[in-house]
């Protein structure tokens, strides 16, 4: 194939979008759709590069192009994160080096959270996209031997990956967005275009370029548009309709190409060089900017604030992509690439093994217990595979055995639930009492299942007894009471647990900020939560109803009038500024003994 100035184009409107969009451009919503026009023209050049006659050698070319850089920046971020981070971070890393290692990104960060969250710390999140482009190439054999043998098997491959996608979507967002199969389509769109309407990669169509400038302002334009990545709807959700949209007018360029306007001035010549450097560039800016922005228990801050701030990131990220690029990305090693990469990946193995043993060394042990925080939490909701293996499930078991002997409880709540629901779990179970947990995150909620579905989800389960709890104002007056009356219908007991006290603080970062730079310690007392809940706390009171009770947590988490964020040894309460570890939720296990007792007193009766 000739070289091809639109293509370079396209990558770098691409890597343009997507570092603005990690710098928290107001104006660019949606520049995480760079990486749909990545994987098209992935799937594009994969149909003219791929030999079915050399096999081995499409690989060692695949692997001398992308594996070098690809696994310096794994080891330059390893590094660098364990010498200006905590251990809360540097171990976060060391799991998001060992999945990048083995070409497995996209599943570790589909374990952790969705793509948009920012609640860990993430400085290796983009090679998600390399894991999925990586495992495309791995099943590029098979499917061009199909491709080839069996006629319409593209196109049949192709809608089948988007209509599975787009169905997922409906379920679970983050699902769709990070597993291969669910992004083959886009792939295949690309490939396709290439294997049917180029003549091995070149254009066939010239006489109507025009048609590829449309596409290309179509791709200038559409990420200026909102789209939801965690929206469960197809026309606003990621990858939905608009990602197709970017796919098809991504495709259009390819096919067409572009006119000469298009491609003979400043701003396309400026678009070339930065494809020429797009992947360094995607390699090295997040990485920087995570570093960069660094704070202790804040996990991954990307909000560039200052001038000064947007000059640091913009020179390191120029310096280090241009370094990159030059002495990893297009040098040739002596080496062979099998050999280089099983070094790196050694080496990768050893670090993780190697730095966090040598940082514990250099920490206290009050400083380990406040870093512990960030794992003294259990697993999220009920387990990341439901979705999957039971997608239109409402509510999972949480009860490791059978224990229903004296009845069941749907704990319902959204993420303040969750961080309780292990404690309240053991504690019915040594009561002989089973615990369902609601799946999804806000019920009763905007968005979320209505008073009547959890009421039908309680019934079906043949449950007794519905435990409630939220955060404060995460759920109103007229849903509670709504469900009170549905559950008093059905003679099913209500119970409404109290929101947890708050803090204006990140307890963790709080208390090691108070060991390192003389951060003062929060202060809340009893009088100040009743104050801040009191008008919440009324409207409660009012519901009167034979069915409902309602249980304070309040004392249970003061001493002497004062409002407890730390147990006795120093093990925090709280894993941020409001959702209870482990070890504070234990703090309420005599609260949940009484909860437990009114499911076992309706029993008895």
């Amino acid at each position: 194939m000739k070289f091809r100035t639109d293509i370079q184009i396209l990558r770098g409107i691409a890597v343009l979008y997507v570092v603005l969009f990690h710098l928290r451009s107001q104006s660019l919503q949606s520049g995480f759709l760079g990486v749909d026009v990545f994987f098209v023209i992935s799937g594009f050049l994969m149909s003219v590069l791929y030999d079915i006659k050399d096999v081995k050698g499409f690989f060692i070319r695949r692997a001398k192009r992308l594996l070098p850089a690809y696994f310096v920046v794994i080891i330059a971020t390893l590094l660098f994160t364990f010498i200006i981070t905590t251990p809360n971070e540097a171990n976060q890393v060391v799991s998001q080096s060992i999945y990048g290692s083995s070409f497995l990104s996209n599943i570790g960060f589909w374990l952790q959270n969705s793509y948009f969250s920012k609640s860990e710390f993430n400085p290796l999140l983009h090679l998600w996209s390399l894991g999925v482009e990586i495992q495309f190439y791995l099943v590029v054999p098979i499917l061009a031997y199909f491709f080839l043998k069996v006629r319409f098997s593209l196109i049949f491959t192709m809608l089948s990956s988007l209509v599975l996608c787009f169905l997922v979507l409906t379920i679970s967002p983050k699902t769709a967005f990070f597993i291969m199969p669910l992004r083959l389509w886009e792939f295949l769109l690309g490939y396709g275009c290439a294997l049917y309407f180029t003549q091995n990669g070149n254009i066939k169509h010239s006489n109507i370029s025009w048609l590829g400038g449309a596409g290309l302002l179509l791709v200038l334009f559409i990420p200026f548009l909102g789209v939801d990545g965690e929206s469960q709807e197809i026309a606003l959700g990621h990858p939905g309709l608009i990602s197709l949209l970017v796919s098809i007018a991504t495709s259009t360029v390819l096919i067409f190409g572009l006119p000469k306007l298009f491609e003979q001035n400043f701003l396309s010549k400026t678009m070339v060089k930065l494809g020429k450097y797009s992947y360094s560039i995607y390699l090295v800016h997040f990485p920087v900017i995570v570093l960069y922005l660094h704070e202790p228990f804040s996990g991954t801050i990307l909000n560039v604030s200052s001038v000064e701030e947007w000059t640091s990131v913009f020179a390191i990220t120029t310096l280090l992509s241009i370094a990159l690029h030059k002495f990893v990305e297009m040098r040739k090693f002596k080496v062979g690439i099998c050999k280089l990469s099983v070094i790196a990946v050694l080496t990768i193995l050893v670090l993780t093994l190697a730095l966090p043993w040598a940082k514990l060394r250099t920490i206290s042990g009050e400083e380990r217990r406040i870093f512990d925080a960030f794992k003294d939490r259990s697993a999220y909701r009920c387990g990341k595979l439901i979705r999957i293996i039971q997608p239109t499930a409402l509510s999972c078991n949480l009860s490791e055995s059978p224990v229903d002997k004296e009845g069941s409880i749907l704990l319902v709540g959204n993420s303040h639930a969750d961080s309780i629901k292990y404690s309240f779990t053991k504690v019915a179970a040594q009561n002989s009492v089973a615990t369902y947990f609601i799946v999804q995150n806000n019920p009763l909620m905007a968005g979320g299942l209505s008073p009547q579905d959890i009421v039908n989800e309680a019934k079906l389960k043949n449950i007794n007894h519905i435990v409630l709890h939220f955060s404060s104002g995460a759920i109103t007056i007229e849903s509670l009471k709504e469900v009170v009356s549905l559950s008093l219908h059905s003679t099913i007991k209500v119970s409404f647990i109290y929101p947890v006290p708050t803090w204006d603080v990140h307890i963790p970062q709080n208390m090691y900020y108070q060991l390192k730079r003389s951060a003062q310690s929060p202060n809340q007392t009893k009088q100040d939560y009743l104050a801040i809940h009191d008008l919440f706390f009324s409207e409660i009171e009012k519901i009167t109803s034979e069915n409902f009770e309602r249980f304070s947590v309040i004392d249970y988490l003061c001493k002497s009038g004062s409002v407890l964020y730390k147990d006795d040894e120093g093990t925090p309460f709280y894993f941020d500024s409001n959702h209870l570890t482990l070890t504070g939720a234990k703090a309420l296990e005599e609260l949940f003994v009484k909860v437990i007792k009114r499911n076992l007193t309706s029993k008895s009766k």
